[in-house]
């Protein structure tokens, strides 16, 4: 994705999808500020290959919408081998996975992204489409750190979905706002990386990270979820393992080696 098409949303503002056209809305007064133009479809997949999502776990929903969905892991250790590689540890939601998806993110970065960063762990949320992305403010954060993703459901008009992203307990400047977007039913918690050209010293030198205390809620009720492990290199160290599918307390294991 060129870096045109990557910009960052400022606190006090929201992306909003009105009459086909994806905007930059002041959130005070509604305002449109900027028009990234018509919400596009462009020959993509959604869901990368080797190089992207490495190792990931996902559940689709087929029944009622999803309202939240939280997730905790705590921040892994600084690789040993601090080259060029960029890493994602995330739980997302997506509207499905064709070249039109696109996807809601609280994310933890490891290297440099087109939000910032460097050779230190940072956070903030994406919206992802086929064809732009959004970010907030990027938060540098220290290993060892806890920290919990939570997307949730803030609006609902027709077939029309409103959702926030954020870090609980971290500034509200990283979260985003996106407005009348379909509704996201798949979710997955997932490792995504570029630039790992060894594994073994690029990758944190944790054993795995686990991605835990999942939640996801259908209105008040938590969901039944089950979830399915993607290993993109069969055969790598690099694995997602689900060790319980519960609402609340479901937890996937990302592992490194």
């Amino acid at each position: 994705m060129p870096r045109s098409s990557v910009h960052y949303i400022a606190p006090g503002y929201h992306l909003s999808v009105e009459n086909g056209r994806l905007q930059k809305m002041e959130t005070s007064t509604g305002r449109t500020i900027e028009d990234f133009g018509p919400v596009t479809i462009t020959p993509t997949r959604r869901v990368p290959e080797a190089q992207g999502w490495i190792a990931y776990a996902f559940w689709n929903n087929t029944g009622a919408a999803i309202t939240s969905f939280t997730t905790n892991w705590v921040v892994p250790s600084f690789p040993a081998n601090r080259g060029s590689q960029t890493l994602f540890l995330f739980n997302g939601m997506q509207d499905g996975t064709t070249a039109s998806s696109y996807i809601i993110q609280p994310v933890l970065q490891w290297g440099p992204s087109a939000a910032g960063g460097g050779k230190y762990w940072a956070i903030t949320n994406w919206y992802v489409s086929s064809s732009q992305a959004f970010f907030g403010s990027l938060v540098r954060v220290s290993a060892g750190a806890s920290l919990t993703g939570v997307m949730k459901e803030t609006a609902v008009s027709g077939s029309n979905y409103s959702y926030n992203s954020s870090f609980t307990g971290y500034s509200s400047a990283s979260a985003l706002q996106v407005n009348n977007v379909p509704q996201a039913f798949w979710a997955a918690e997932t490792l995504e990386s570029y630039g790992v050209t060894s594994p073994g010293t690029m990758y944190p030198p944790n054993t795995d990270i686990a991605m835990k205390s999942i939640q996801i809620l259908q209105g008040s009720t938590n969901a039944s979820i089950s979830w399915t492990p993607v290993q993109q290199v069969s055969g790598s160290a690099q694995r997602a393992v689900v060790v319980s599918n519960a609402s609340p307390g479901g937890e996937v294991d990302i592992y490194f080696r």
